[in-house]
């Protein structure tokens, strides 16, 4: 089954948004990684962003939520549009993976605290 973690520091864009969650990821043999999801939330700002990468970009041992899930500005569709700004410090980092082997698919999920810089 596929494990994952977030690496210890994400970096703060210039909109207030977290640029690109990732972290290390393994996987068994002849397991092939399908998506990963990954929520981040900051509890002091109430900032929320929702991250993904799908398995087109998935190779390796890490990975990284490249695409944006939401919030997104509705006037321009792949910008972040959020509410809550998120500033430098503590945030909780929550991920899914979704594997498969053969027809056969399994889930794997994980959640740390991130420093956001």
């Amino acid at each position: 089954m596929a494990g994952g973690k977030f690496d210890n520091t994400v970096t703060l864009a210039g909109n207030f948004w977290v640029q690109w969650p990732q972290g290390p990821l393994s996987r068994k043999i002849g397991e092939k990684i399908v998506r990963v999801e990954v929520w981040l939330m900051q509890k002091t700002t109430g900032a929320v962003q929702i991250n993904y990468q799908t398995e087109s970009n998935l190779t390796g041992g890490s990975w990284t939520a490249d695409k944006i899930w939401w919030p997104l500005d509705p006037n321009s569709p792949g910008n972040w549009d959020g509410i809550g700004r998120f500033q430098p410090g503590p945030a909780m980092g929550t991920a899914v993976a979704i594997a498969r082997i053969g027809t056969n698919q399994s889930l794997f999920w994980w959640s740390e605290e991130v420093e956001i810089i």
